[in-house]
């Protein structure tokens, strides 16, 4: 059966995604308000609502699908090399792709991670960037060779490389400007022994 969406939830749709965008560009996510957002979109309060709980909850459902297609690449190219019997050097290079793609999301969206993540107001970008990276590894742990890695609990595993990733993208986007190959190698580097 197919699902025929109306034209205005989609023109509603994409001038939130729009306006929302722009205004984490220019200021931290804590300070946009819900009117800020309807007055930049066209819209009205309860229209807001019914696609969002806030601006950050809107910003981070904006964010989240593009962090979803880098996971499911990754499943699949991880799927597909272990499927021909591909070695660690191969595996390796796919979760190094994985952690370049998103490192290149950070920087395509520079402006609003540089103003979202250190904003002790609102944590909303910091929490998606911690959950995807949560889930991801723990695809990945439950992805190893159970006869060479350790005994662990795998969610607080993944839970303390999840926030190593994003306190690294945090520091590398607080510091001095440095290359984005220089931040993927240095979280390579930094895996537990057992990651790979």
């Amino acid at each position: 059966m197919r699902v025929v969406v109306d034209a205005r939830i989609l023109h509603t749709t994409a001038a939130l995604r729009d306006a929302i965008m722009r205004l984490a560009a220019d200021r931290p996510v804590s300070e946009i308000t819900v009117a800020d957002v309807t007055r930049a979109a066209g819209i009205n309060r309860a229209t807001f609502y019914s696609h969002a709980v806030s601006p950050g909850s809107l910003l981070a459902d904006v964010l989240t699908p593009e962090l979803d297609r880098i996971r499911e690449d990754d499943a699949d190219a991880r799927r597909t090399a272990t499927a021909r019997g591909a070695g660690p050097d191969e595996l390796a290079a796919i979760t190094r792709r994985s952690i370049s793609a998103v490192v290149e999301h950070v920087v395509a969206h520079r402006e609003i991670y540089c103003r979202a993540l250190p904003d002790p107001n609102d944590a909303s970008l910091h929490r998606l960037l911690v959950e995807h990276f949560t889930v991801s590894s723990a695809q990945h742990i439950r992805s190893l060779d159970a006869a060479h890695r350790p005994e662990l609990l795998d969610d607080v595993a993944a839970g303390f490389v999840a926030q190593g990733f994003v306190g690294a993208i945090e520091a590398w986007l607080a510091g001095p400007r440095r290359s984005r190959k220089a931040l993927v190698d240095t979280i390579v580097l930094s895996f537990p022994t057992w990651w790979s």
